[in-house]
Formats: C-alpha cells, structure tokens, sequence
C-alpha cells in the first residue's frame, strides 16, 4: 500500500511495525497477523520509503528494530490501551450476577420456572433467585430486584411493565366433567373452590356467566391459589383460574375448562424493578425477556 507525503501512516502499517519490533522476526510477526512473511516485509519497506529511513536491520531472519521502530511500537501500544478502554467505556457490560425475582406462587410455579432456562441460556452469568409471594405479601419486607404482580397495589412511582393479560375461567378435571350428565350445564351440584389469596374472583364468575345462584354455590376455600388448584386437579371441585397461567395443566390434560366462552375479566400481571435501586444490565435483560416470552404465550 502507498503511503502520501504529508498523511500519517495507516494504522495497518504502524499495526505491522509494532509485531515486528516485538517479535525482532517478520516471520514471527507474519503469525500473529495472520498473514505471509513477503507481506509483512511489503509493508515494512512501504513504511521505510515513506519515512525516508529505515526502521529495522537486517540479520538474517532476524529484524533489530531501531530506536525510531521501538518509538513507533511504543506509541501503537498506548493508542491501543486508549482505544480499548474507550470500546470497554461505551460497550454494555454483560449481565451477570444474582437476580431476586419475587413472583405469585402459582405464576411462579406454572408459567416463569418452566420458561427460566431460555433466559439462562441467553444469560448464562445470571442466577436467577425465584422468591415465591402471596398477593398479601409486603413487598417492601422483601429483598427483590424484580417484583412480579397479579394485581396492585405497587409501589408509587414504579415503572412497570404489562407482561400478560391473563383471563379468568372456570377449570375442572376432566374426570369430573365426565362424571357429570353429558351435556348438561348444570353446575349445581359441583363443589366450587376458592383461595383466600384471590378473593372475589368465584362471586364475579357466576355474577357473569349466570351459571349458577351465587349466594347457593357450595364452596369450600383454601388459603392459598396453588393449593386450590392442587384441589381441582384431584377432581374436588371447579375453580376460577387464569388461563394463561394454568395453560400447561390444560394442555396435559389435567385441567379442562368447559365453558370457554364464560371467560371474565383478565387478571393483569406486570413487573418492575425495585424502586431506590439502580436498574442493572441483570434486571434489564430479565424484563425485557419477561416480555418477549409473554409475546410468545398463545
């Protein structure tokens, strides 16, 4: 490559004359750059006519380099460490660290846990700490870096993010839907459950649907969504759940949910980072993976 009276020489030549003042070898340097020896010699006698002086003396195989090539060398090795600590200044540090994630039980257990391992495999220098809630939880007794919510309240002046709008609907085993009279709609004589955690959700269901006398429902209530749940799948009754989140339970065939067209109002789950604290490249990423797996829910 030519070199122009008047310009500095190009950053690849000075590249060149650096190896080779540090390896006293063309071949050697020729290695290291990934390139033939005639190339590095090519390179080197450009930089000498353009110079107007010679840089290097010649022994044989060996390249000495003068004390104008060591100043050279000296010089691309400071404007090397300059450039890399500016690449090291605007690039994003990479996410890595503990990540506390404090989530529903019941979300946590049915829709995040299964999908955890796409976002460790994104981010492999995360750990993600799962710390499971109840809806009367106090999130400020809680040491969290992500909070994931069913419903309020959040903390004032958190920023969150609407990850899934989750509809409510009445599910079942399939094994007590069987054994009822076939197509009858007769909820009368089922036993609906209930959880202390998500209060109200039953009365609104039968206010809506009209499927049965609210105030003559049989019930029996537990005090937590996921053990409800539990109960439903054993065939003990029929329960008002988020789809979305006991999707996978459907998809089994443990769960079924025989009025889909009775679904009521969703239940709106969002995220936001702890207030106070500094968003890391760690909570970043998860909320942003949060949703695009949400996207990525049928």
């Amino acid at each position: 490559m030519e070199q122009e009276l008047g310009k500095m020489p190009s950053f690849k030549s000075l590249t060149v004359v650096s190896a080779v003042a540090r390896h006293q070898s063309f071949t050697a340097a020729s290695r290291e750059l990934h390139v033939t020896p005639s190339a590095v010699s090519k390179q080197i006698a450009q930089i000498e006519s353009w110079l107007g002086l010679t840089l290097f003396d010649r022994h044989g195989g060996a390249a000495l380099p003068r004390p104008e090539a060591r100043q050279l060398a000296e010089a691309m090795d400071k404007a090397n460490v300059l450039l890399s600590d500016a690449v090291a200044a605007i690039r994003p540090t990479p996410a890595q660290g503990v990540l506390r994630v404090a989530a529903p039980a019941t979300f946590a257990m049915r829709w995040l846990i299964p999908r955890l391992w796409t976002f460790s495999s994104r981010y492999p220098a995360v750990s993600v700490d799962v710390i499971q809630t109840h809806a009367r939880d106090d999130l400020t007794a809680i040491n969290y870096d992500v909070a994931i919510r069913q419903q309020p309240p959040i903390p004032p002046e958190t920023r969150s993010r609407l990850i899934l709008s989750d509809a409510l609907g009445l599910v079942m085993s399939p094994a007590l839907v069987r054994s009822r009279r076939p197509g009858s709609a007769d909820l009368s004589r089922v036993m609906f459950l209930e959880s202390e955690s998500r209060p109200g959700e039953l009365d609104r269901w039968l206010h809506l649907s009209g499927k049965a006398n609210k105030s003559g429902a049989r019930r029996r209530r537990f005090p937590h969504f996921y053990i409800a749940l539990e109960a439903a799948m054993s065939g003990e009754g029929a329960l008002v759940a988020p789809v979305i989140t006991v999707g996978d339970l459907i998809t089994r065939g443990l769960l079924c949910e025989p009025f889909q067209n009775r679904r009521i109002d969703a239940c709106q789950i969002v995220a936001f980072a702890a207030p106070g604290r500094s968003t890391g490249n760690a909570t970043t990423a998860f909320l942003d993976w949060l949703e695009g797996s949400a996207s990525q829910t049928p």
